[in-house]
């Protein structure tokens, strides 16, 4: 029996924990690692590896008051924004549905339908979408605590284009809240 499954689930926000293991040359941002304790249980961690920083994977999060002595097995937890879905350890149906996304993404960030145009109207007449956002540095704290609120995992925009759009698209969700209620 491994301890604190539950635990790694909820801190990685992940349904259960992955099949794929890994390579042991790759680096890898959050992966799952079985690590044996002082009195010889295993227990789940979380783990990093960035190859060009570490010589080995490390453990960044563990969740037991007893210290680990070794790493015994790692398992990869897979991006949720790579875009290639063809290694990933899922079924058939999810691997469909995660296409549809990379195409979708792929459709936005080539400037798509679902980019912001001049030609598009829109009600908001402000700049950044929200009347309290005035400067870069405003909107990206308020993208920050948007996907702090909202459980969102990812890169704030650093541009000023790239915020705008981050921000119209918040803005859109807001407003179909909105029309919900």
């Amino acid at each position: 029996m491994i301890h604190c499954e539950n635990e790694i689930l909820d801190y990685l926000n992940i349904p259960s924990v992955p099949k794929r293991e890994w390579d042991g040359k790759r680096g890898f941002e959050d992966g799952v690692a079985v690590t044996r304790l002082v009195g010889g249980d295993l227990a789940y961690a979380v783990a990093t590896y960035d190859v060009e920083l570490d010589d080995a994977p490390r453990i960044k999060k563990t969740f037991t008051l007893e210290q680990y002595v070794g790493i015994e097995n790692i398992f990869i937890v897979p991006s949720y924004m790579d875009l290639n879905v063809e290694g990933l350890d899922i079924d058939e149906a999810s691997e469909r549905a995660a296409k549809t996304l990379v195409e979708e993404v792929v459709e936005m960030e080539s400037g798509g339908d679902t980019a912001i145009t001049e030609e598009e109207p829109r009600d908001n007449k402000h700049e950044y979408f929200f009347p309290e956002i005035h400067d870069d540095e405003e909107a990206e704290a308020y993208v920050r605590a948007y996907n702090k609120k909202n459980r969102i995992k990812g890169r704030i925009p650093r541009s000023h284009d790239g915020l705008k759009m981050k921000l119209y698209v918040i803005w859109k969700e807001e407003e179909k809240k909105k029309k919900k209620q």
